[in-house]
């Protein structure tokens, strides 16, 4: 940070909530009616949806160059009950049964009334984001600690269809969207309430007033180390696969407004690039498709366990990390960026193919036989329900496999929120003004979330923070 930024940033904190010190250090100063602060799938979809509702300015502040978070680098999985998809697949679901998977892999730390407002909303959620343009594959699969086959697989590769409709849509409503746009401060009146806040732009800091509200959709922390650390310092030292503006800052700013932080110490990884890799291979993705083996060549954990027991067991590998393995059909049942991805490890050490598992194994360094003989036994799992779901045997060369250790994906603590998505203080009031979606909030997932819930929570939370804030005219 340049010295005049860091003397400004140090204004705003001494002056946090004296309104009149401010236009002295301010280079310009405006209004707009709802200011979203995150432009990925939690913030993109609650400026759409505000853009639906209300007539007015609508600003949305991302502190990096590029627009989409989190959510544009994901692998796009949506978890949400669909009859319409899952039934001519045989697959019966219900909103019930999503929130049991959501509370009871938790081992039901989530706040109910989340979870519930979760599951109820999703499905809404949900059409009104095709009807926006947001495309879907017809069938639905079960990913890597997802527990059931309801996660939508969109189209286009990663979070990019979210991203570019959410967008495209905005834009054409008229809302504008600042990037290289950190915000420093949020700004509140002599009550307690939220009226504004105060970013940097170009080096020169900049106010809003708000006449609405604020939403923060600003994201976890997974990209600050320290902050990790200090919530757990088992994860010290692991890779990260969160966007780089995921560091957390606004978090702390919304406490200073008074917001509770909850759940903090509860940090989920997933398979990804080790300490010394150069290319996330996500061979890891469809749980019906791999498995994970150590470096004897050993099968050490059933693939769909819960995500954090998939983590303890990992980090608890020599070296902290294991291989992910899967034939030529699962292989080719990736998008053409995780097969690009994996083509290009090969050439980065990161990947490895062969034509046998004997050769594979050699290319691994692990015993021949322990890589065959735990493959031969997964694939006689495979003709039975041990596994508890249908799984592809691993039996068409050439086979693949990726070198994987834990990297730190999602944070499930924040900004305690309710159902509404306005933020709480100390005694569970909301803070006039003030409202959040997305992974920056804490408590929808408790210590573990289910796969294809981030981008669910953060589509399904933005939109209702658009509707509270709107309801509240």
């Amino acid at each position: 940070m340049r010295r005049r930024e860091f003397v400004l940033s140090g204004l705003l904190a001494s002056a946090s909530g004296s309104a009149y010190c401010w236009p002295s250090i301010f280079s310009s100063e405006e209004t707009a009616d709802v200011v979203i602060v995150g432009a990925g799938g939690a913030g993109l979809s609650a400026a759409l949806r505000a853009s639906e509702l209300i007539k007015g300015k609508i600003v949305v502040l991302e502190k990096s160059k590029h627009v989409g978070g989190s959510t544009l680098i994901s692998g796009g999985y949506l978890g949400v009950v669909d009859p319409v998809r899952q039934l001519p697949y045989g697959i019966h679901d219900s909103e019930e049964q999503h929130f049991q998977d959501i509370s009871s892999n938790a081992d039901n730390t989530g706040d109910p009334e989340l979870i519930h407002h979760l599951v109820s909303k999703s499905k809404e959620m949900l059409e009104w984001l095709e009807k926006a343009g947001m495309r879907f594959r017809p069938e639905l699969i079960e990913i890597y600690g997802s527990h059931f086959p309801r996660c939508h697989v969109p189209e286009e590769p990663n979070g990019y269809g979210y991203i570019s409709t959410l967008v495209n849509r905005s834009v054409q409503n008229n809302v504008e969207l600042r990037t290289g746009s950190p915000v420093v401060s949020l700004d509140t009146d002599k009550s307690g309430a939220v009226v504004g806040l105060a970013y940097l732009k170009d080096g020169k800091l900049q106010k809003i007033n708000a006449n609405k509200g604020v939403i923060l959709a600003s994201g976890g922390f997974g990209a600050n180390p320290a902050m990790v650390e200090k919530f757990d310092p088992r994860l010290a030292g692991l890779t990260c696969n969160c966007a780089p503006g995921a560091t957390g800052e606004m978090l702390l700013q919304g406490e200073k407004c008074g917001a509770v932080l909850k759940d903090m110490n509860y940090i989920q990884c997933l398979p990804g690039v080790p300490p010394n890799g150069k290319i996330r291979v996500r061979f890891h993705n469809d749980i019906s498709r791999f498995i994970l083996i150590n470096t004897d060549g050993k099968r050490f954990v059933n693939e769909d366990s819960r995500r954090d027991v998939l983590r303890d067991a990992v980090l608890s590998q020599p070296g902290r990390s294991c291989f992910v393995i899967v034939d030529r059909e699962g292989f080719e049942s990736y998008d053409l960026l995780m097969r690009r991805d994996a083509v290009r490890g090969i050439e980065t050490g990161d990947a490895y193919k062969g034509s046998s598992l004997k050769e594979l194994a050699e290319k691994l360094g692990v015993p021949p036989e322990n890589l065959t003989n735990s493959v031969e036994e997964y694939n006689r799992l495979c003709t039975t329900t041990a596994l508890g779901s249908q799984h592809h045997p691993i039996v068409k060369a050439p086979f693949w496999a990726a070198k994987s250790a834990m990297s730190i994906h999602y944070t499930m603590g924040g900004i305690s929120i309710n159902s509404s998505a306005e933020c709480l203080n100390l005694q569970g009031v909301a803070i006039e003004g003030l409202y959040a979606a997305g992974e920056c909030t804490g408590g929808v997932h408790g210590k573990n979330r289910i796969g294809a819930n981030g981008i669910c929570d953060a589509l399904t939370f933005g939109m209702t923070a658009a509707e509270t804030l709107a309801s509240t005219l």
